[in-house]
């Protein structure tokens, strides 16, 4: 699974982070995509063990997406 926070094209590296689980970051070393590999497989502790700043955006991201998919059921 991927999640992009900017466009896709401005990724300068990738740096994987935790087990199955690849930070995208931009020439700035800002953090704009995560992949996760078998995400289905992912458990609880895995992404818990993530490093902070990968699991704050990560997080972040999830929320907004939730927030977003409620809406769209409640409309």
């Amino acid at each position: 699974m991927d999640i992009w926070f900017d466009e896709p094209s401005t990724e300068s590296e990738s740096d994987e982070v935790g087990d199955g689980v690849i930070a995208k970051l931009d020439k700035q070393g800002q953090i704009i995509g995560v992949e996760i590999i078998s995400a289905s497989k992912t458990g609880r502790e895995q992404l818990i063990n993530l490093p902070e700043d990968v699991r704050n955006v990560l997080l972040d991201s999830l929320s907004k997406l939730a927030a977003a998919a409620s809406h769209i059921t409640r409309n």
